[in-house]
């Protein structure tokens, strides 16, 4: 029996005639630097918490350190629950607040056109009142052509007809200084025959500086000043 002549020259090349450059099988590389530390950090983290977990037990302070620790998440809960109650609440007042705006429009319009009745009866109103204002002015103007008799019932001597010249200093043309002839008031008094010189009687006070003004039928002149201490 012949031998086999075939060698590995005898074959065609594939792929399994190129293996990969390096260790191959049961060799492996170097590990990388964090992975050889990584069991000691292990350990350090670990003793730390444990460490942390006897001191806490030991001196008392787990049980506040739980209690602060519930206590802020009930905290955060309830922030939470509010902001949304604040967010739903936002938006059902921006609702009414769309909806009070289309019933304001028409409201304002019924207010505008009320309010344009009343104006326009308030007006009428003054206008009338002005008008009467105005006819009782004219019936009570200020008439200083008047005659005015000023009465001396002090003991000054000159002092009614120094008054007079104040009078006539204020526009009056008709004016005398007088003694009393008869009964005289206790306080000094601007007295006038007919209302028609309420007004000019009214005017001579002021400008005389009497408070008393009276309606007196028996008097010589249309106005009577009485001048007394």
């Amino acid at each position: 029996m012949a031998r086999n002549s075939q060698n590995y020259a005898s074959y065609t090349p594939d792929d399994f005639d190129n293996p990969p450059e390096g260790p191959v099988g049961v060799h492996r590389g170097n590990r990388a630097w964090y992975s050889v530390l990584f069991p000691y950090f292990m350990v350090i983290v670990i003793a730390a918490v444990f460490g942390f977990g006897v001191w806490a037990t030991l001196s008392g302070n787990l049980s506040n350190i739980m209690t602060s620790f519930s206590g802020k998440q009930t905290q955060n809960y309830a922030s939470k629950s509010s902001n949304k109650t604040e967010s739903k609440d936002n938006s059902d007042v921006d609702g009414e607040d769309e909806d009070d705006d289309f019933g304001l429009n028409k409201d304002s319009k019924d207010s505008n056109k009320d309010n344009t009745d009343s104006n326009s009866g308030k007006d009428s109103k003054d206008n009338k009142d002005t008008s009467s204002n105005s006819s009782e002015n004219n019936s009570q103007a200020v008439n200083k052509d008047v005659v005015v008799k000023v009465i001396n019932a002090t003991k000054i001597n000159g002092y009614a007809a120094s008054n007079a010249d104040k009078l006539k200093k204020a526009g009056y043309t008709n004016v005398t200084a007088s003694n009393p002839t008869g009964n005289i008031p206790s306080n000094s008094v601007v007295w006038y025959k007919d209302d028609s010189n309420k007004a000019t009687a009214e005017d001579i006070a002021k400008t005389m500086g009497i408070s008393a003004v009276e309606s007196e039928s028996d008097i010589s002149s249309a106005i009577v000043v009485v001048l007394c201490k």
